[in-house]
């Protein structure tokens, strides 16, 4: 028998010896929860969440993701505030003067199920320094919840793994005159990108749009929404005014943000870049005299 089955039958076995006029016991003692915590992937977007005494199953800071059986503008509210507090306690929670973290009275008989391999928890949501405000009693896995932070580190370690490649060339590849046009390609293709995935048991979808900077090596740049392309294609182009070998580096930015199932978007706050160097020898054209 789980430990969430027995507290919440003792719960119901004391209320209804107190209806039938009885004095109930000492009030029950709350499942002792082994700690856990999770490091956020950024620190930019800082989350917090360690198991805490005995009534608190977890709480952290920002960005907890709430189920669907919460009304969505709650659980946008909740996703969407980074500094705010949160806790999951045990179903019955009383302080010491027997009320909840709202003051009112939450220790009454709870019957409710959760599929099997979830536990029944009561979640709660500050800001600041203010009251407490009860959400909900939510089903929940065994372990920390997810928070947008988490998520957030995970979404874009995997997309930058599925991105394509920056393969940056030029043309033409050899004979590259001075005074005449070179035209850059990234190997890229322009327009938003999208990628869905599952991370920390919830759907994610990462969508993303790239910009390319040319740096020429001649003190000349630019910066682009086009991916460039092979001749005649010449959007990305550059003209040498001398003769030389010049290093050009390419840079691919990705501008990402990411939905939480219908939560969002969140923005990927650590730049995704790719980066190649190319080295473009260019000749000095000469004129040659034909006599015919």
């Amino acid at each position: 028998m789980s430990p969430s089955f027995l507290r919440v039958t003792l719960a119901l076995v004391a209320a209804a010896a107190f209806t039938a006029g009885a004095t109930p016991n000492a009030s029950i003692p709350p499942v002792s929860i082994p700690p856990a915590s999770i490091r956020p992937a950024l620190t930019v977007r800082a989350a917090d969440v360690h198991g805490d005494d005995e009534a608190d199953r977890y709480v952290g800071t920002g960005g907890l993701v709430l189920p669907r059986s919460v009304a969505r503008h709650t659980r946008a509210e909740v996703a969407g505030c980074a500094s705010c507090e949160w806790r999951l306690t045990t179903p019955c929670v009383e302080s010491p003067a027997g009320v909840a973290f709202s003051g009112q009275a939450v220790c009454q008989s709870v019957v409710r199920g959760c599929p099997g391999g979830e536990q029944l928890v009561r979640a709660w949501f500050r800001r600041g320094a203010g009251p407490w405000d009860e959400i909900a009693l939510i089903c929940r896995a065994d372990g920390p919840p997810p928070t947008i932070a988490a998520i957030e580190g995970r979404a874009r370690e995997r997309f930058v793994r599925s991105l394509p490649g920056l393969r940056a060339s030029f043309q033409p590849s050899t004979g590259v005159l001075a005074q005449l046009p070179v035209g850059f390609d990234s190997g890229q293709q322009g327009g938003r990108v999208t990628s869905t995935y599952e991370i920390l048991g919830e759907p994610v979808t990462v969508s993303a749009s790239p910009a390319w900077s040319w740096v020429f090596g001649d003190g000349a740049a630019v910066e682009t929404s086009d991916p460039g392309g092979v001749y005649p294609h010449l959007a990305v182009a550059h003209t040498y005014r001398r003769a030389g070998r010049f290093e050009v580096r390419a840079t691919t930015t990705w501008a990402a943000d990411f939905m939480v199932d219908d939560l969002g978007p969140f923005p990927v706050t650590e730049p995704v870049s790719q980066e190649a160097i190319l080295h473009v020898p260019v000749g000095e054209g000469r004129a040659v005299l034909a006599v015919r």
